[in-house]
């Protein structure tokens, strides 16, 4: 199954690679479970607006 990655996800990735973070680094910095930020990362689970303004606000921040 061949799945585009959402540009909420692309950015995710870049600042993990970036910033060498790990899910759970992530995870616990923008307040989602690791289950909830892996899932949203993959595609899985669309996040909810909440989710997702906060995974953008920490990704703005620099570590």
């Amino acid at each position: 199954m061949s799945q585009e990655l959402t540009d909420l996800a692309e950015a995710i990735i870049t600042y993990q690679k970036k910033y060498d973070k790990t899910d759970g680094e992530m995870a616990f910095g923008s307040r989602i479970s690791v289950e909830r930020f892996h899932a949203i990362k993959t595609g899985e689970l669309q996040p909810t607006s909440d989710e997702q303004r906060s995974l953008q606000s920490f990704i703005k921040t620099k570590p």
